[in-house]
């Protein structure tokens, strides 16, 4: 069997490409040197020291270089969620005035690079692995 076919086998339902992917995630078009950063949390409780370091690190090293930061829910460990967590989440971080220019805001998304929750990216993976 050749890896085709056994790709095929796997993945029946992926007709999707890389490059597919590529044309509906080009290139951004930001000054060189401008950094693209994510805060992916889980959404398992409240904000810890260490979510709030890392989310100032990534929100500051975008900011400052003319970037971009986002949030991804990383909201596969079903078991460990905390209900309403996620929405929760950004409004503490909002305390400290670290608010994404896109990504997952709760209820809703913004930004041409979703889904910006992980659950929802099982296809690009699925593309991936199958190519």
């Amino acid at each position: 069997m050749s890896n085709k076919e056994l790709a095929d086998l796997i993945f029946p339902n992926i007709d999707k490409t890389i490059e597919d992917y590529d044309k509906m995630y080009p290139e951004r078009n930001l000054k060189e040197g401008a950094l693209v950063t994510r805060f992916a949390p889980s959404p398992t409780g409240f904000v810890h020291i260490g979510n709030l370091f890392q989310a100032l690190t990534d929100y500051f090293l975008a900011k400052n270089s003319g970037g971009v930061f986002y949030l991804r829910n990383e909201d596969t460990d079903t078991k460990r969620e905390v209900e309403g967590s996620g929405k929760e989440l950004l409004d503490q971080l909002a305390v400290f005035n670290v608010i994404p220019n896109e990504g997952y805001f709760g209820d809703y998304e913004k930004g041409q690079y979703g889904p910006y929750q992980q659950s929802k990216r099982a296809e690009i993976y699925k593309v991936v692995i199958k190519e």
